[in-house]
């Protein structure tokens, strides 16, 4: 993605729809131009509508038990777009406070200092690691800093100094936080090669480091930084290859022992005699495969001896003298966020209870000797769920997933009703016939669901495996469903899954293409086509440098094509995606900010456009969407931004924010059958938004000395426009059009000639009508960092109500003429529109503007 930075203009627009359009394409590609007939001079966009928040859901990842005015105090962070810190008084069930955390999406671990204060290691949204604290004695919420060069932090201790330990990803290191200090010491990567330090736990003087996505425990001298590696006992323990040890997922330390549970499929809990520094024979976990093993946790508190986890979906007890364990018999089917020992003074659970949080944010609590349990109501404070995907159902609804899962919704459009239902997190969704199916992360779940219910029942159909983790490719065709994953952790080579519904049958062919993943699938006749991403499981790095395309025979079950994109100016793209047949036949696909089509049969691409040449590198896992309005006109979400592309002409218009990535995006039909566009976008994470399209005939409006032949005032003033300053100077130097064109030399980012704005005269404009001015741009050289054509609506006296940019030009191509448009709906109030060309400080370049247009059209 372009690097964001503020840039003087943008502030002056209102938000309102902006239509941009960028660079003109490569040769192979008509469009952008003039003079083009393109069907989006007939489409009318905007302005957006807020259809609202779709999920408002308590997701809880972890807690912690404490004592706050001498009362016992579960402390939570719900995830949200921004994350809530709750204080829960146990013994009353009541929220005492909560505090919202400004950018922060959501926490995985929690840990008390020795004076009380409670850490949070929270995951930001712009994939930052921050670390903020909570004190019970002034009631506050701070922020501490962010963990240099981290995107998560996964794991947190705290030792009795007071100091806090931290595990993070993707650099799989520890960091030590000085409260008095207010400094992070990095102490370094555990394990060369290795992305998450995913537990941790501090004993006498060593901190020890669970890692993943290969399983290893690495014992930390804090005095020293020495490294060493005490988990080589583990494979045979576990009875797997070294390389097949899943991620040290969760640690406590307990009576002397350090308590390891190995994450899936193993699941199962180690335990390491501190001591004596060796591992016991002894484990809890799975007693079959298909036991669910041992759960997470965090806070084991032991009393008298034993010590409470949940095994195979029940409360186990583990005696800490022999590591005998049993089960209590008291069902209890998650983790355990959170732990302590307390005295509820509750008739039902006489004496003192095991108290935990379930994700829900409801408080149990658990009586062993009575073998009772009871869930109390939840209390916890919760927020805006951020939303993972939409797709449109064949009944005409949106179907979305929440992040983290746990919550779906289904959006009529026709009537504007929301309804919330229980689902994991769907990375891919796709309809076929009266059921909508869901790609569910983790473990490569395939789920479904009925249309005809009015709250629809998700339910589990099969599992990929194969080691596949993330269903992120879901297509139907032909009353089949065709399924692209990725691979679990620390795994490469994605796979293909073909689902027959009528009879059950799921064939699964993995590594289709050697240690890439499927990131692109169509289906014509009996072939099916796909492409992939560079990228597998996470805790991985790529080993293959460019993305491919493939062929699939279905009859004969085999690979019958594979092949690279070779297109000028795409560079080794890590990700080829959207693939999708068009009304034309073609396969249409998307790889950095190119659209390209392709011949199905010869596998020769017949046009493409590099839509956005600044984009480069784009995508992990995440397709591009490409969507087929009914106005034969292609929607698609091409390098996270949300484009119209006329699929004929190669014309286009980006829609929205240019610096807002946009992640998911549907057409649907709304009451009067108008086929509009739904999108979910980065700023506003939890909230459906939707984009009306219309369609009306366009008309020309006047402006003044439009192709700037008219010959300059004898004092230099051009005819038709105003301003201008030096920067701006009628030229013969170069003209797409007649003799003549303006110029704009702009040499300094700050002082009076830094920025320029030259206008053309107002002319009358109706409020509700669309206008897009359009120009012609040539940049002979420098840095275009920002736009060159606005777009003012203003009101009777002349002060503006709106105002629309073209696009930055960011790596725009230099030495010839390509195209600059900048489109909006008139607001309320308007009277009148004026064209003006603008440089501002960002700018460092000398370039022509030519060939100034301005068109209207009227709601259809």
């Amino acid at each position: 993605m372009p690097r964001k930075r503020p840039r003087p203009l943008l502030i002056l627009l209102l938000a309102l729809t902006v239509l941009v359009a960028g660079p003109a394409p490569l040769a192979a590609a008509r469009g952008g131009g003039g003079t083009s007939k393109s069907a989006l001079d007939r489409t009318w966009f905007g302005p957006e509508a807020d259809l609202g928040v779709q999920q408002e859901t308590v997701s809880v990842n972890d807690a912690v038990v404490g004592t706050e005015d001498g009362r016992p105090t579960m402390y939570t962070t719900v995830s949200a777009e921004n994350a809530i810190f709750n204080v829960i008084d146990i013994r009353d069930n009541r929220l005492l406070r909560s505090f919202t955390l400004p950018g922060v999406q959501q926490s995985w671990r929690h840990a008390i200092g020795p004076d009380g204060t409670v850490y949070i290691a929270a995951i930001t949204g712009g994939q930052t690691g921050e670390l903020w604290s909570y004190s019970p004695a002034d009631k506050e919420v701070r922020k501490l800093g962010t963990v240099p060069g981290e995107k998560s932090l996964w794991s947190m201790t705290t030792d009795p100094k007071g100091n806090v330990w931290i595990g993070t990803f993707p650099n799989g290191k520890v960091f030590r936080y000085d409260p008095q200090s207010k400094d992070f010491h990095d102490y370094g990567q555990m394990v060369p090669g290795q992305q998450y330090v995913r537990s941790i736990a501090y004993h006498d003087g060593s901190v020890y480091a669970g890692v993943g996505s290969v399983g290893d425990v690495i014992r930390l001298d804090t005095a020293t930084g020495t490294k060493t590696k005490i988990s080589d006992q583990v494979p045979a323990l576990l009875g797997v290859e070294p390389q097949k040890v899943p991620f040290a997922y969760d640690m406590a330390v307990v009576d002397g022992w350090l308590f390891v549970k190995f994450a899936d499929p193993q699941m199962k809990l180690l335990f390491y005699d501190l001591d004596a520094g060796k591992w016991s024979d002894k484990s809890v976990g799975k007693n079959t495969p298909s036991d669910a093993g041992v759960f997470s946790f965090n806070q084991l508190q032991s009393r008298d001896g034993k010590v409470y986890v949940t095994n195979n979906r029940e409360l186990y007890e583990i005696d800490t003298s022999t590591l005998e364990s049993r089960s209590t018999g008291i069902a209890f089917g998650t983790s355990l966020r959170g732990a302590a020992w307390i005295p509820l003074d509750d008739p039902d659970l006489p004496g003192t209870s095991l108290v935990t949080l379930q994700s829900g944010g409801r408080i149990t609590a658990f009586d062993i000797a009575s073998r009772r349990s009871k869930a109390l109501p939840s209390v916890v404070q919760g927020a805006p769920n951020p939303l993972h995907n939409l797709e449109a159902a064949p009944d005409g609804t949106l179907f979305m997933s929440g992040y983290p899962g746990g919550t779906g919704s289904r959006f009529d459009p026709r009537t504007g009703r929301t309804t919330r239902f229980p689902m994991g997190q769907a990375e891919g969704m796709a309809g076929l016939g009266d059921t909508m199916y869901f790609g569910i992360y983790p473990g490569g779940i395939i789920s479904s669901a009925k249309l005809d219910a009015a709250t629809p029942a998700v339910s589990e159909k099969f599992r990929l495996g194969s080691e596949q983790d993330r269903p992120y490719v879901m297509k139907a065709h032909d009353g089949k469903l065709l399924i692209g994953s990725i691979p679990d952790y620390g795994k490469l080579g994605g796979a293909l899954t073909i689902y027959d519904p009528a009879d059950g049958e799921k064939k699964t062919y993995p590594d289709i293409v050697h240690n890439q993943s499927v990131a692109g699938l169509a289906q014509r006749g009996g072939r099916i086509y796909g492409s992939t991403t560079v990228h597998g499981g996470l805790g991985t790095g790529a080993t293959e440098s460019e993305a491919k395309m493939f062929v699939w025979d279905v009859a004969g079950e085999r690979k019958v094509k594979e092949f690279t994109l070779d297109l000028l100016g795409l560079d080794s793209p890590k990700m080829i995606s959207g693939l999708s047949f068009g009304r034309d036949g073609l396969l249409w696909g998307a790889a950095d900010g190119f659209l390209f089509a392709m011949d199905p049969d010869t596998l020769q691409v017949v046009k493409y456009k590099n839509v956005y040449p600044e984009v480069k590198n784009y995508g992990m896992w995440r397709p591009v969407y490409l969507r087929w309005g009914a106005d034969g006109l292609l929607y698609t979400t091409l390098a996270g931004k949300l484009t119209v592309v006329d699929p004929k002409t190669m014309d286009h218009v980006t829609l929205g924010d240019y610096d807002e990535e946009v992640a998911f995006m549907t057409l649907a039909r709304d009451a009067d059958g108008h086929e509009n566009i739904y999108f979910l976008g980065k700023t506003a994470e939890s909230r459906l938004r939707m984009i009306p399209v219309r369609h009306g005939l366009a008309g020309a409006v006047a402006v003044g000395n439009a192709g700037f032949e008219v010959a300059p005032l004898g004092d230099g003033a051009v005819p038709g426009w105003q301003g201008g300053g030096t920067l701006f100077t009628l030229s013969q130097e170069r003209a797409y059009t007649g003799r003549r064109s303006m110029k704009i030399v702009d040499a300094a980012r700050s002082g009076p000639e830094a920025s320029a704005e030259l206008t053309g005269e107002p002319v009358p404009a109706a409020a509700g009508a669309y206008y897009r001015a359009r120009a012609k741009v040539y940049i002979e050289d420098g840095s275009t960092d920002d736009s060159v054509l606005l777009l003012s609506f203003l009101d009777r006296a002349g002060q503006p109500v709106g105002r629309m940019a073209s696009a930055p030009l960011r790596s725009a191509d230099q030495r010839r003429w390509i195209d600059a448009q900048a489109s909006g709906t008139a607001p309320p109030g308007t009277a009148s529109v004026r064209v003006s060309l603008y440089s501002s400080a960002w700018n460092l370049m000398t370039g022509y503007v030519d060939a100034v247009s301005l068109q209207q059209t009227r709601r259809g």
